[in-house]
C-alpha cells in the first residue's frame, strides 16, 4: 500500500514537472526574442565619431544613425525609430554610451545652415524608448557623461550639468575666463569628462590670422584648476590648427600636422607620445579624426584623406604601433575593394 502511494506521489508531481519546464522554456525564448529585437544588422558608411563601452564599439554615421560593432557585425541601434520622429529629422550632433544598449544623444535643428534648438534625448535601444532630457533655442556642440550619470553640454558660452532626474544648473561660463581669455572671438567647442568629478573644456580662438586652443581643467564647483596650453605641450611639433580630440587613461590627445600625439596629465611618465603619423605623399596624409581605447588596451582610429577630408576609414592601432587598415569596413573602402 505504502509502495503505490509513493508511486502516485511520483505521477501527481509530473504535471508540475512538466508546467514548470515549459514554463521555463517559455521565459528563455521571450528573453531572447525581446534581446536580439533591436538587432538590426547594417553597414558602416561614413562614420564621424566613436565610442566604445566594455567590448563594444559605437559609432555616429552620416550624422544620422548610431551603430554598434560587436563580433565583426554592425548593428543600426536606431532603426527602429520613426522617421517622423524629430530626433531622425534633426542633426546628431554627438552621443555618449551611458549603458551598452542606452545612449545619450545631443540633436540639433538646423534651418538654413543656423541651428535652432538643440536637444538632448536619452534612448533606450532595448525598451524602445526615448526620454527628452533637455532642449534649448541655443546651440550646444559637445555632449559627455559621468559615472553618477549626469550630462554635460557645451555650447559656445556656457557649461551645463544636467542631473539624471533633468535639473540643469551652469557651472561654468565665459565670465568665468581670467580676462586674457575672454576674447571676443573665442568660445568653448568641446568638453570631456576626467576624473573625480573633473571638466576639461576646450578653449578656442579661431580667426585667420590668429588661431589657438587651451584646454581648462574645472572641478565639481567649476572652478579653474589647471589650463593646458597645447603650444607649450607640443612645442615645435605645434602647429595654428591644432585639435584637442580626447581625455582617456588620463591623458589628453591632440592631433597637430596630421600626426596624433597622447600627453599625459602632470605626474605620469612618458608625458607626450606620438602614436600615429602616416603620409600618403609629399603633400597629404592620413589625419585621425576621433579614436578610442578598447578594453584591450589598443586604439581604434577614425582616419581620413586631409586632401579631401570626406570619407572616414577605421583603423586600428595595435601595440606595437603598427595600425590595422580598414578594421571595420565603411562605404569608402568597400568601393576600394570591388576596383
Amino acid at each position: 500500500m505504502k509502495n503505490m502511494l509513493r508511486g502516485c506521489g511520483k505521477i501527481s508531481h509530473l504535471p508540475i514537472i512538466i508546467l514548470m519546464v515549459l514554463s521555463l522554456l517559455i521565459i528563455a525564448t521571450l528573453t531572447s526574442c525581446s534581446s536580439a529585437a533591436w538587432k538590426v544588422k547594417s553597414q558602416l558608411d561614413n562614420p564621424t565619431q566613436i565610442e566604445s563601452y566594455d567590448h563594444y564599439l559605437y559609432f555616429l554615421d552620416n550624422y544620422s544613425t548610431i551603430k554598434m560593432y560587436d563580433q565583426g557585425e554592425i548593428y543600426d541601434l536606431t532603426a527602429w525609430i520613426p522617421e517622423e520622429q524629430e530626433i531622425i529629422q534633426e542633426a546628431i550632433e554627438d552621443f555618449s554610451v551611458v549603458s551598452p544598449l542606452k545612449l545619450a544623444v545631443l540633436n540639433c535643428q538646423y534651418e538654413q545652415g543656423v541651428v535652432q534648438e538643440s536637444t538632448l534625448n536619452l534612448i533606450d535601444v532595448e525598451k524602445k524608448e526615448i526620454k527628452k532630457i533637455f532642449s534649448a533655442q541655443e546651440y550646444f556642440n559637445s555632449l559627455d557623461v559621468d559615472q553618477k550619470g549626469n550630462f554635460y553640454l557645451s555650447s559656445a558660452k556656457q557649461v551645463l550639468r544636467i542631473t539624471p532626474e533633468g535639473k540643469e544648473n551652469v557651472i561654468f561660463n565665459f565670465e568665468n575666463l581670467p580676462s586674457n581669455q575672454r576674447q571676443q572671438d573665442a568660445y568653448f567647442s568641446k568638453l570631456f569628462v576626467g576624473k573625480n568629478d573633473h571638466l576639461f573644456v576646450v578653449l578656442e580662438k579661431r580667426a585667420h590670422d590668429d588661431s589657438s586652443i587651451n584646454v581648462l581643467e574645472i572641478n565639481s564647483s567649476g572652478d579653474i584648476m589647471n589650463s593646458y596650453n597645447p603650444q607649450d605641450i607640443l612645442k615645435n611639433r605645434y602647429s595654428p590648427w591644432t585639435l584637442a580630440l580626447k581625455y582617456e587613461d588620463n591623458s589628453l590627445f591632440f592631433r597637430s600636422g596630421g600626426k596624433l600625439y597622447k600627453w599625459g596629465i602632470p605626474g605620469l611618465p612618458n608625458d607626450l607620445q606620438m602614436l600615429f603619423n602616416i603620409d600618403i605623399n609629399d603633400i597629404h596624409y592620413w589625419e585621425v579624426i576621433d579614436l578610442i581605447k578598447t578594453n584591450d588596451g589598443e586604439y581604434v582610429l577614425l582616419v581620413t584623406d586631409s586632401d579631401t577630408g570626406i570619407s572616414t576609414e577605421v583603423w586600428k592601432l595595435v601595440k606595437m604601433g603598427r595600425p590595422i587598415v580598414n578594421f571595420v569596413s565603411t562605404e569608402v573602402t568597400r568601393d576600394w575593394n570591388k576596383n
